[in-house]
């Protein structure tokens, strides 16, 4: 005997006796800059690949079991492969028309498909629609020949679709230009009907203030098929919410919602809440760079109720918020104008804030959103099944959101391992998997003597491991900051392994999220000392298989030496060498690691005997890690030149009692005349030194030696005074001695010219006498000959 029982709990009323429902044909959505997520897992799960880039209008379509069939922005289509399908090129929509493109599978015919294109701003190509053939192209699709086929025009931005009371057909909808007339369109197992049905009703779409923007905004079905909402942007500022019979295609019994206070767009998006109850509608205040998200209460009995009921969830500053959609999962998502992210409504059919709004509610993985997020037919919401917890080893959750009263609910996970627990007849069963893999999971739904069927595809996937990772030592550069390559970090078996991703997130917030991450994993710089920051490893196959685990980065600054320094060695001493360090350092020299590159030498000085520039690598040894095995060196360059002794070539006698020294040598000199303590002069030039014989001393300054070399300045008293007081009585030549100018002749005469003595350099010189007899006062002259030959005249005075 069979147990009659019955839930309360939400669900959508389809006549047809038995059919499965095609919600997988929108676990799929690809729009904006190349962004698209998967909703297969129960949650969004960001995908790459997407070619599109749109404003505004997108669609896409999957499969039964969730599988992407192609997509398109009303010109262009792509399939699976993310390669524009055969013949997908030049449809006549437009990627600025609110919602360019509505694919719509052909009932009863898993190959046909047709994509139903609006223009942008009731411009002449209008309402058409074209024909896919999903066997054409290997599988891949294409689109017939039947292409661009007009059905009206002009016609606005908006179009929509829902499924009709036979539970097979589907209405698609719009609304003509300069009119107020919706036009319904009927999709069956026969193809398109191509005779509209119009519902003259609510208010004039036309041309206002000279341009067409009247034509922009949302047009939706709510999921239970009993209303169409209608918004008008701009001059109209206005949404309309209107029923509609399912079986007939008609719109009736308008209302009005104009508690819009911007003209800069103003309202843009709507969605209807999976019960069908409530209705979100977007505003964009563009003037005021805001935007708002309204929420009205659709089970209130009036238009002015209704209005009394509105609520705003959502204020946005410096956002621009678009089109609002309803997921697989039960929520809805809000395009936001170049966002990375999609805000996210969680509980919609909640009332006021209890909706909960989220602006960072799921990440694009580095894609970005414009205005635009993809319709669907929207009956494929009736049912939304959620299930959670998809990592191996978890008890799987299962829940369903509908309608109505039903009858009964069975459950067969697709699981035949399990046993006796592979079905069940709870409205929210559980269920642990029994291996990884692929689940083909069967609702079957029983309400008023009807049986719905719905299919949904859970993946059980491995649950990465949390790491313990190694810190990461970064070192600092001049401006303090610390490059790190984030990825290093990770262990290869994980960063090769296609099943799982790798991101970083600098708040565990953050990464339990998915926002905000970390974008210059090979490249990210931080000036702090320390800083943890969160790696997420994310089973790409399953939302739910994720784990985090720290890792510290380690800022390392690097050591603060004496770049450069020079050295030197003699080579006029055989076997020398010079001693070369590694110069101060802060703390002990046990603290570092040494390497001379040239001599691969470890301590913290070595000797050298060959010229040259030698580098050590200088590493404080806590900055040494698997990560970082070079650790955070400095590196000190010491050029090394040998010196020697210098050889005195010449030291020539200049007029005016100066010298020039001449000396060779690679070393470096300097001079000093008469004391070899010094001091020393860098010049070899002298000047004004007294008559006589001196030293000169070159001195090399890298401590190689002294040299000396004596030489004489020639010079002679001009007054002498032989008086026998002992002082300047005798007149000799200075600077001819026996060793310089030993030969030399001195011969003096009287101002007659008689030579009055002969003198040698040698002997103690003249005493003012001739042959035993004073001289009188007066001048007398004189001539050297020199060993050379030169002679040097000149004249004295005698006094007595």
């Amino acid at each position: 005997m069979k147990t009659e029982f019955k839930y309360s709990i939400l669900f959508i009323l389809l006549t047809a006796s038995t059919w499965c429902l095609a919600q997988n044909e929108a676990a799929n959505w690809v729009f904006g800059q190349r962004a698209a997520l998967d909703f297969n897992f129960g949650y969004p799960i960001p995908e790459q690949g997407s070619q599109i880039d749109t404003q505004e209008g997108c669609s896409s379509i999957s499969d039964r079991l969730g599988n992407l069939l192609f997509y398109s922005d009303g010109s262009t289509v792509w399939n699976r492969n993310h390669s524009i399908m055969l013949n997908g090129e030049g449809l006549f929509g437009d990627k600025s028309s609110t919602q360019s493109a509505m694919i719509i599978p052909k009932p009863n015919d898993d190959n046909i498909y047709y994509i139903f294109t609006v223009d942008d701003r009731a411009r002449a190509n209008g309402l058409r629609y074209s024909e896919i053939n999903m066997t054409f192209d290997g599988g891949l699709g294409g689109v017939t020949s039947n292409k661009n086929i007009l059905l009206e025009t002009p016609t606005t931005e908006k179009i929509t679709a829902i499924e009709s009371a036979d539970g097979r057909s589907i209405w698609v909808i719009s609304h003509k230009w300069n009119s107020n007339e919706f036009i319904s369109y009927l999709v069956s197992d026969t193809g398109v009907n191509t005779t509209p049905v119009i519902s003259a009703v609510g208010s004039v779409h036309q041309r206002t203030n000279n341009n067409n923007n009247n034509s922009i905004g949302y047009l939706k079905a709510s999921p239970n098929r009993e209303k169409i909402a209608s918004v008008m942007s701009y001059q109209n500022n206005e949404t309309q919410v209107f029923d509609f019979d399912a079986a007939t295609g008609i719109l009736s019994n308008p209302i009005t919602l104009s508690n819009y206070s911007s003209e800069d767009i103003g309202p843009y998006g709507c969605e209807f809440s999976p019960d069908s109850n409530l209705l979100y509608v977007t505003e964009i205040d563009r003037a005021n760079v805001i935007s708002k998200v309204h929420q009205y209460d659709l089970t209130q009995p009036n238009e002015a109720a209704i209005l009394n009921s509105a609520v705003v969830i959502a204020v946005q500053n410096d956002e621009e918020l678009g089109g609002l959609q309803q997921a697989l999962d039960g929520r809805i998502y809000i395009a936001v104008q170049g966002g990375e992210t999609l805000a996210v409504i969680s509980n919609p059919n909640e009332i006021g804030t209890a909706a909960n709004y989220d602006f960072n509610g799921v990440y694009l993985d580095g894609n970005s959103s414009h205005y635009g997020l993809p319709p669907f037919i929207q009956s494929y919401f009736f049912a939304t099944n959620v299930f959670r917890y998809t990592c191996f080893g978890d008890t799987t959750e299962f829940s369903i959101n509908t309608s109505t009263v039903i009858d009964g609910i069975s459950w067969d996970f697709g699981d035949p391992a399990s046993g006796i627990n592979n079905t069940s007849t709870d409205i929210n069963p559980t269920h642990v998997f029994s291996s990884v893999g692929e689940y083909l999971v069967t609702i079957t739904i029983d309400t008023e003597g009807e049986t719905q069927v719905v299919y949904r595809t859970v993946t059980i996937s491995e649950q990465p491991e949390p790491l313990n990772l190694d810190p990461l030592v970064g070192c600092e550069d001049s401006n303090g900051l610390a490059t790190f390559d984030l990825l290093s970090a990770i262990p290869e078996d994980i960063t090769s392994n296609p099943n799982v991703s790798v991101s970083f997130y600098e708040t565990l917030d953050d990464a339990e999220n998915r926002v905000n991450a970390i974008i210059a994993v090979s490249d990210f710089e931080n000036s702090n000392g320390s800083q943890t920051i969160y790696v997420r490893l994310q089973n790409i196959l399953s939302a739910d298989c994720y784990s985090i685990s720290e890792l510290e980065l380690i800022t390392a600054p690097i050591p603060n030496i004496e770049a450069f320094d020079t050295a030197f060695f003699c080579e006029n001493n055989p076997g020398d060498y010079v001693t070369i360090d590694v110069g101060p350092l802060e703390g002990s020299l046990s603290d570092y690691n040494f390497l001379w590159l040239e001599t691969s030498e470890t301590t913290s000085e070595i000797m050298v005997q060959s010229q040259g520039d030698y580098t050590v690598r200088i590493t404080p040894i806590a900055t040494i890690s698997n990560q970082n095995p070079d650790g955070c060196y400095a590196e000190r360059i010491i050029s090394v030149s040998s010196s020697s002794v210098a050889t005195i070539t010449d030291v020539a006698v200049n007029y005016g009692n100066s010298i020039t020294v001449f000396a060779n040598g690679i070393g470096n000199y300097e001079y000093a005349v008469d004391d070899v303590s010094g001091p020393y002069q860098d010049s070899s030039q002298f000047s004004d030194l007294e008559p006589g014989v001196h030293t000169v001393y070159v001195r090399d300054k890298n401590n190689c030696g002294i040299v000396d070399s004596q030489f004489s300045i020639i010079g002679f008293p001009k007054v002498f005074t032989p008086n026998g007081d002992g002082d300047n009585d005798i007149w000799q030549v200075k600077g001819l001695t026996a060793q310089f100018q030993p030969n030399a002749k001195i011969y003096i005469f009287n101002r007659y010219g008689k030579l009055m003595k002969e003198l040698l350099p040698t002997s103690e010189g003249w005493d003012g006498t001739f042959n035993g007899n004073l001289l009188p006062t007066g001048g007398y002259w004189f001539s050297v000959t020199l060993q050379d030959g030169t002679i040097y005249k000149d004249h004295f005075t005698l006094k007595r």
